[in-house]
């Protein structure tokens, strides 16, 4: 097997886990067996457990004290260091992005708006998520800072799996996209002025729904 090959496998068990973590399809808290998922993905324990460390590095997955891997749970602050680091890169990300912007790329963040609002009517919530994926990926790549660009995907990844969660109702992903529609205008029209409450709007909203839902989660387990 070539480096390419091993590096490969890493990449499509990380990817996986991802995705089964993101999507709820593993619950938070959940153990992670090695042996399990390999035999699930017909690989060896070697990538698997790669994977896990790399998402352990991103704070989805966390060690027991067996030295097993779980599911992140998340805290009340968690949530609001998250929201309030989010807050501040994506300001900064949004105005770098800003003074920068061509006209292809302003079409590309009103096209992404325009589907957020599309699937949010017919709470298509997997093609709202690619949308708002899209958007967010746009910034971050016409900003050009990579550092920050990898510190807020890791951040809002870690956060948004359970704000999804959250969002149960339709409106509530309306609401979101309209939230979008205002930070996409001030960005395209260089409003640098309006981009930091525009930001604080939308991640406050998500900050508030997520304390709901974990209060709520609480109560209800005794925690």
């Amino acid at each position: 097997m070539t480096l390419d090959d091993a590096g490969s496998r890493v990449d499509s068990a990380y990817e996986w886990l991802l995705g089964e973590i993101t999507g709820f399809k593993i619950r938070s808290g959940a153990p992670l067996s090695e042996n399990r998922i390999a035999t699930q993905l017909g690989i060896s324990r070697t990538p698997v457990r790669e994977a896990l460390q790399r998402l352990e590095k991103e704070g989805l997955v966390k060690r027991t004290d067996n030295a097993r891997f779980a599911v992140s749970q998340l805290t009340i602050a968690e949530v609001n260091d998250a929201c309030d680091l989010l807050e501040v890169l994506d300001t900064y990300i949004c105005r770098k992005a800003s003074s920068k912007l061509t006209d292809d790329e302003t079409e590309l963040l009103k096209q992404s708006v325009a589907e957020m609002q599309r699937a949010a009517k017919e709470d298509d919530r997997e093609s709202w998520s690619a949308a708002d994926l899209a958007f967010h990926r746009t910034v971050n790549s016409i900003a050009g800072n990579q550092l920050v660009a990898e510190t807020v995907k890791e951040t809002r990844r870690r956060v948004q799996r359970f704000w999804m969660r959250a969002t149960s109702l339709q409106s509530r992903l309306e609401a979101c996209s309209s939230e979008h529609l205002v930070l996409a205008n001030a960005i395209i029209s260089h409003d640098y002025e309006a981009i930091e409450p525009a930001v604080k709007e939308h991640i406050g909203h998500m900050r508030r729904r997520m304390i709901e839902m974990l209060e709520s989660a609480a109560a209800i387990l005794g925690d």
